[in-house]
């Protein structure tokens, strides 16, 4: 599983790119950033908080959650 701020949003750009998404920063904090991920038409297809210090395997959990109807089960992984 993905353990750093590094490695996780380098995934996320990944797989937005294979999944034709934009990626969208629209909130930041000294610990997390907000993730929006648009499809074609700008439509909010997923949202999620990603910790950007002091990430917990809770953190990484729910993370993989909130992606997973996008991404897939285990795209942390």
């Amino acid at each position: 599983m993905l353990r750093t701020y590094q490695e996780i949003r380098d995934r996320i750009y990944q797989l937005a790119r294979e999944h034709q998404l934009r990626v969208d920063w629209v909130e930041s904090t000294r610990s997390s950033r907000i993730l929006l991920l648009h499809d074609r038409e700008q439509i909010v297809v997923a949202r999620a908080l990603v910790r950007i210090r002091n990430i917990t395997v809770w953190d990484l959990h729910e993370l993989q959650a909130d992606l997973a109807h996008v991404f897939g089960k285990d795209w942390l992984e």
